[in-house]
């Protein structure tokens, strides 16, 4: 999915009788970027999620504002996946996202479905994000320094790139403090979108 929010570390709740566990967040961010461009041209947004998960397998439905210079409002995401470990160190998921925005007249023309998969080697992570229509692909990849040398603060370094060859990369620093977390994140792109540079993010994990 979208990944807005690094360091989101959310508590999750169990359902016992269902057995699901349930989690979510909402905050604001001072900028919505993605993929080292802005999505709300620079300014302050509010942000959401709540999903499920049961035996690795997830939902998770996730809500932004957007500002495309008046054209939309809201962005609204949905992903279903299944994730789970192979071994101590080795994790992977895979999934499906779909992209929809809104505004007064719910227009579905403009949505995109990818579908991704991802390989998480102890704080080394790659991704592959594929559309469905158009077919081209992103690759991002991260790595959390916090965790290599057992800092106090969540740390991470990441880079992606997508079919116009351009790169993005950038880093987070973040803090999580019982159900809070409160980031900084930087991002910058060969093509030096300056109001996608900066992002400072306060979230409630629930």
């Amino acid at each position: 999915m979208k990944y807005v929010l690094p360091f989101a570390a959310l508590a999750l709740v169990s359902t016992p009788v269902a057995a699901l566990e349930v989690s979510g967040s909402a905050g604001v961010t001072s900028n919505y970027v993605w993929r080292g461009a802005t999505q709300s041209m620079g300014e302050p947004v509010a942000q959401g999620n709540i999903g499920v998960e049961h035996n690795g397998f997830y939902a998770d439905v996730w809500a932004s504002q957007v500002n495309f210079d008046g054209e939309k409002d809201y962005e609204v995401n949905y992903s279903a996946g299944f994730s789970s470990n192979l071994g101590e160190h080795v994790s992977y998921d895979v999934g499906y996202l779909k992209y929809s925005y809104m505004d007064d007249d719910v227009d579905f023309v403009d949505d995109v479905g990818e579908v991704y998969g991802s390989v998480s080697v102890g704080p080394l992570s790659g991704t592959v994000f594929r559309d469905i229509e158009p077919k081209t692909s992103f690759y991002q990849g991260s790595v959390a320094f916090g965790e290599m040398v057992g800092l106090p603060l969540d740390v991470e370094g990441f880079v992606g790139r997508g079919e116009d060859e351009e790169f993005s990369y950038g880093g987070s620093v973040g803090k999580s403090w019982k159900n809070f977390t409160v980031s900084y994140t930087y991002t910058t792109k060969e093509t030096e979108i300056e109001d996608s540079a900066h992002a400072v993010s306060l979230f409630y994990n629930f």
